[in-house]
């Protein structure tokens, strides 16, 4: 019975996490403990600080204060405020108390309560800027709300403006309050924060153990019942009695149904195991009888699924060899269809190319006899340019008596002398002119001779022309209709011809494509023959090696029945 647990214990597993959590409580308890009773004692030392320094200014007077000035150290007015200020320093314990001045620009110590030789005079620097202290000088006290470890101690800072009589700003009072038993205090109570968290975790360690250990007890009973009845022979007739009155008892009362179960599940087992043994010794006696059957099925099964295949191949054969022939008539159909569109596109070609000679041969008399009018209509009227020839015999002829008129015209100015000078210039122009007008006459009469020469040749070459279109173009019209309607009878002839090949080859691609289905049809029923055969061979095999499988698992029905008699017979149960 002496057993360990595989990892942790249910006790470790309580307890680790639970004092974890107890441990952080009273941790998280104890800082906000001292936390509250930092913020209340610093802010009870702030209080303190204010009203010393509030103290402290009622004794400083404002009127002597402003007539500090450097040097005046042994003044009376000078030791009078300063007796006054001691005096509030000891009764109030204030570490150090001073006043302050400014310029404007710095800040300087007044009055320092300091012991001889280490307080400040009058007009010494302060460590601090005016810009820091401004907002005192300008009538605001500035309280310190935190205590500041010094050198010298602890302490809470607090300036306050002095006043003079006439309620002037003259300077400033600094009071550094001595925080020193605050901070002691503050330490002492953080001490007792840390023992009381310790106390009060010792003491809930110390409870939730015993709480613990009272329930791993109870679990340990449970268990070593549970381990009597494993470890006492199977005997499914134990109970376990535990009267905790906890969840320990209700785990015993389930513990006890199940044993209840299960010695209802084993008689029944019990019974059933002997049905299996018998059921099992008749399942095995058919199979034996069965697995001689099919395995004479099966032979037959084979020998009829090779008979099935060969015939399936030979169709195969058959069927491919249709579809080349097959696919050969269709070639050619599908040529005679091709060579039909053919020679119908052939056809009307030929009746078009007819069609077309016939209307062309009609435009080209018609044309040819309107090029031939145009053209003689156009010969005759360019003969019209002889007359620009005796136009310009005209024109040579008047320019000579002009030449003459210009000549006598010049005989007569010469004559007249100076009064005929005038007239002689005209006379001279003209001459001028008339001889321009024969040159030019002459150069028109050469034109108008070449041209006359060239419309005779143009006349004659148009003669040609019309002759050659006349004589050589419509004979060849001519040939060309003959030709036309010769090719036009040959292609209808061929047309007719592939129209009968085509026909007949379509009737035969039709005859073969029955075929081919017909044939189609038979392999597709033999190779669902075959298929079917191959299958229900299969399946024989198949059925032969479960009935193989379902003899070796009855027979090992047999042995588990067996084996259930053996185990069920070691526990008791009644």
């Amino acid at each position: 019975m002496k057993q360990k647990t595989r990892k942790i214990s249910i006790r470790a597993k309580i307890l680790l996490p639970a004092s974890m959590l107890i441990l952080l409580v009273c941790v998280a308890l104890g800082i906000s403990a001292y936390q509250s009773i930092n913020i209340g004692m610093v802010a009870m030392g702030v209080e303190e600080a204010e009203m010393a320094a509030k103290i402290s200014l009622r004794a400083a007077d404002g009127d002597l204060v402003s007539k500090l000035t450097p040097g005046c150290e042994d003044t009376v007015e000078y030791q009078a405020l300063l007796a006054s200020l001691r005096a509030v320093q000891q009764g109030y314990g204030i570490d150090y108390l001073y006043t302050l001045y400014t310029d404007g620009n710095q800040v300087y110590y007044g009055i320092d309560t300091g012991q001889t030789g280490q307080r400040a005079n009058v007009g010494d620097i302060f460590e601090k800027s005016y810009e820091e202290m401004a907002a005192t000088f300008s009538g605001e006290n500035y309280v310190q709300n935190y205590i500041e470890s010094t050198q010298s101690g602890d302490v809470i800072t607090v300036y306050m403006p002095i006043k003079n009589s006439k309620g002037q700003i003259v300077g400033v009072i600094g009071c550094d309050y001595d925080a020193s038993n605050i901070v002691e205090r503050l330490n002492k109570t953080t001490r007792q924060v840390i023992v009381m968290t310790v106390i009060c975790l010792i003491a809930a360690l110390g409870i939730l153990n015993a709480i613990v250990g009272r329930t791993v007890k109870g679990l340990q009973l449970v268990n070593q019942k549970i381990y009597d009845l494993v470890h006492s022979e199977g005997d499914l007739t134990q109970r376990i009695e535990i009267t905790s009155g906890d969840e320990m008892e209700l785990i015993a009362n389930n513990v006890n149904k199940l044993l209840e179960h299960i010695r209802s599940i084993m008689l029944n087992i019990a019974g059933n195991s002997i049905q299996l043994s018998d059921s099992t010794k008749a399942v095995v006696q058919n199979i034996v009888s069965v697995r001689v059957n099919i395995t004479d099925v099966s032979a037959t099964m084979e020998e009829m699924s090779a008979a099935m295949e060969e015939t399936s191949a030979s169709l195969n054969q058959i069927n491919e060899s249709i579809g080349r022939v097959y696919e050969t008539v269709g070639n050619i159909s599908e040529n005679a269809n091709s060579g039909k569109k053919s020679s119908g596109e052939i056809m009307g070609k030929a009746a078009d190319i007819y069609a077309k000679a016939v209307e062309e041969q009609k435009e080209a008399k018609v044309l040819a006899q309107d090029m031939a009018d145009a053209v003689n209509e156009k010969i005759e009227k360019s003969k019209a340019v002889e007359e620009i020839s005796l136009l310009t015999a005209n024109i040579i002829g008047i320019t000579e008596q002009t030449n003459l008129l210009a000549l006598n015209a010049s005989i007569e100015a010469a004559r007249a002398g100076e009064a005929g000078k005038g007239f002689a210039v005209v006379a001279d122009e003209i001459g001028k002119l008339a001889t321009n007008s024969a040159e030019t006459a002459a150069q028109i009469q050469r034109v108008s001779t070449e041209v006359v020469g060239a419309v005779n040749e143009l006349a004659q070459k148009a003669e040609a022309m019309l002759t050659f279109l006349d004589e050589t173009a419509m004979n060849g019209y001519e040939k060309l209709l003959e030709t036309s309607g010769s090719y036009q009878e040959d292609v209808g002839n061929m047309s007719r011809m592939m129209q009968a090949f085509a026909d007949e080859s379509g009737e035969v691609k039709q005859s073969i494509d029955e075929i081919k289905e017909a044939i189609s049809a038979v392999s597709v029923a033999v190779e669902e023959s075959a298929k079917g055969v191959t299958n229900v061979t299969e399946m024989s095999v198949d059925l032969t090696a479960s009935v193989g499988d379902i003899g070796h698992e009855a027979n090992s029905n047999m042995s588990i029945a067996e084996q259930l008699n053996s185990e069920v017979g070691k526990f008791k149960l009644e």
